[in-house]
């Protein structure tokens, strides 16, 4: 089955072929290479969830999927936006702040996205934590576009067309949390004509 690329904030999502990177304290637009690079740890090839790219001559790696197969826990906290490998520190581990309020089940809104996410080894509160970000407008609308156009493409090559129909439609509550982005209308049509080329219609 096609590699998924799980974006949204979640640990090891960057495999787009226009990513959105953290850029201090925004996102950015990039260009990046695929080239279907293999991960080989001891002699064994890793089969990820998100496909490794190449931007500005450094490979970039699904690093939860790495860090698993070196043997290391992989953490996220949010709060720092930080990743630990293996042992997070005490004071980090104080200094992650805790919700005021229970975090929205992230199943309730996009439950095919948590479910999509949750196969790639994402936590509950990874998936609860990006869901939120995407319902506040954090996340950036070409993310949205290439997530849903992966799980589509993922659903048709499993010959799923009730999944990626339900896909599609989900994509349209997803991409209104992000109608103020000034490049909506361009995205959304871009997505559209994925959605045929892939043959969805």
């Amino acid at each position: 089955m096609k590699k998924k690329a799980v974006v949204l904030g979640l640990v090891g999502a960057m495999a787009l072929g226009t990513c959105t990177v953290s850029a201090a304290n925004g996102t950015k637009n990039i260009s990046a290479t695929f080239r279907n690079i293999k991960i080989v740890v001891d002699g064994k090839e890793l089969s990820t969830s998100a496909e490794p790219f190449i931007y500005n001559g450094t490979t970039y790696l699904p690093i939860r999927a790495v860090g698993e197969a070196v043997g290391k826990e992989v953490t996220w906290n949010g709060g720092t936006n930080t990743v630990y490998l293996g042992e997070v520190p005490a004071s980090a581990q104080q200094q992650t702040p805790a919700p005021e309020t229970p975090a929205p089940a992230a199943s309730s809104s996009l439950p095919i996205l948590s479910q999509y996410a949750a196969d790639a080894g994402a936590s509950k509160e990874e998936i609860q934590e990006a869901i939120s970000m995407l319902q506040s407008g954090q996340i950036d609308i070409v993310d949205i576009h290439v997530t849903y156009i992966n799980i589509i493409d993922d659903a048709l090559v499993d010959d799923n067309i009730p999944l990626a129909k339900s896909a599609y439609a989900e994509a349209q509550i997803a991409f209104g949390y992000a109608a103020n982005d000034p490049d909506y209308a361009s995205v959304k049509e871009n997505f559209e004509e994925d959605c045929k080329h892939i043959g969805l219609f």
